[in-house]
């Protein structure tokens, strides 16, 4: 004969691994509220450290000129030597400072102020750029005719983001 257990008793787990369970939720949702904290804190405050594009836009040189006419930028200042026997390339230490890209349909607002000439905008128009500048307009910023660079979307956009021109 096969005895039957009663089924009137419920397993109940030590009290120990109750409150073991227990603290673990605790102590991951502190980690967690932790975390979301820090990340605020991090996000409100950033350090000297850490340039976005607000940031940029504030310390543009010439800043209210630069964003009426014009896109902030990073400029890197580097040179590169090139030894051809033996042959070698040197790189130094990149100069990052704030400067100011000029939209082609502002050059106008450059030329009067000055900073270019006639001359220097049939050259950089004859080559299809634009100018872009470091230091402030009003005491001798130095003025560049730059080149745009068309692999930034083959570059940094991600293939999907862009369907419309799929990267070749």
């Amino acid at each position: 004969m096969v005895r039957r257990r009663s089924n009137n008793s419920t397993y109940t787990p030590p009290e120990e691994s109750r409150s073991g369970t227990l603290r673990i939720a605790i102590w991951g949702a502190i980690l967690a509220v932790g975390i979301a904290i820090g990340a605020a804190l991090s996000t409100l405050n950033p350090s000297p450290q850490t340039v976005d594009a607000i940031r940029l836009d504030n310390i543009a040189p010439s800043r209210d000129f630069c964003n009426n006419y014009g896109a902030s930028a990073l400029v890197t200042n580097t040179r590169t030597y090139v030894t051809l026997n033996p042959f070698n390339v040197y790189v130094s230490q990149s100069e990052v400072q704030p400067g100011c890209v000029v939209l082609p349909n502002n050059w106008n607002e450059l030329l009067r102020q000055g900073t270019i000439r006639d001359a220097d905008i049939r050259t950089c128009k004859d080559r299809m750029n634009t100018f872009g500048y470091v230091g402030d307009l009003n005491s001798q910023p130095q003025v560049d005719c730059v080149y745009r660079s068309e692999d930034r979307e083959r570059l940094l956009v991600p293939p999907t983001a862009n369907p419309a021109n799929p990267p070749t």
